[in-house]
């Protein structure tokens, strides 16, 4: 049985830190499976909207926020995912 990955962050970047949070958080809510029992794929409703919440993700700080999430990156990152997850 695989472990999970914990991760604690050493920099003290309240911004950067709260950020990869919430992509994380993001991330952990896209299933493995369809309600089908199928795997979910890039054009299941699940993936399409991971994808639309990451790239909503900013970074905020005190004068702008920054979206350095762009479409291609949401993609790989959602397929990254689900390959972790099946490979457990």
């Amino acid at each position: 049985m695989a472990s999970k990955l914990t991760f604690r962050f050493a920099n003290q970047s309240e911004v950067f830190n709260k950020w990869c949070q919430q992509v994380d958080r993001i991330l952990s809510d896209l299933p493995e499976n369809t309600i089908t029992g199928m795997p979910t794929e890039y054009s299941d409703e699940d993936f399409q909207n991971c994808m639309k919440k990451l790239q909503q993700t900013s970074l905020n700080f005190e004068e702008f926020p920054l979206y350095p999430i762009n479409e291609k990156i949401a993609a790989e990152l959602c397929y990254d995912h689900l390959k972790g997850l099946r490979d457990e």
